[in-house]
């Protein structure tokens, strides 16, 4: 799907420009793999962290894998909306789980590709969370 938003400018540019420095590719793919192996599925090759994520249903079926039922229904077809709600529901089921709420990402950290440092942040501290708990 094509980007067809207008680029930031200004100080929006600027933050945007900040936040692409913090990206780190090989921690986001670690956290691709360690999601993907907690799903004991393998892991796609090829598509990015965000673009692999972005409608939350690998996020969703994680954390049920985690804590079964802790997603109720996951939306895998319909508009924006319905995807989106698998963000909101994937980040109370981690904050019941025991994520604090400062390490969950904004639905729109994703969802729009605005802070993608934030998301992998997300996945890291589930992944410790998941090593305190068991």
């Amino acid at each position: 799907m094509a980007d067809t938003r207008a680029k930031p400018a200004g100080i929006a540019r600027d933050i945007a420009n900040k936040l692409a420095g913090k990206r780190n590719p090989e921690a986001e793919q670690q956290a691709l793999q360690w999601l993907f192996q907690v799903l004991g599925e393998v892991a796609p090759v090829g598509p990015s962290f965000e673009d692999v994520l972005r409608d939350g249903t690998i996020l969703c079926r994680a954390i049920n894998v985690l804590k079964p039922g802790s997603v109720k229904r996951i939306s895998t077809t319909g508009g924006a909306f319905k995807l989106m709600e698998n963000h909101t529901a994937f980040q109370q089921a981690a904050q019941a789980y025991g994520l604090p709420k400062e390490d969950v990402y904004q639905t729109v950290d994703l969802w729009e590709k605005k802070n993608i440092p934030q998301a992998a942040q997300t996945v890291f501290a589930l992944g410790r969370t998941v090593s305190t708990c068991t």
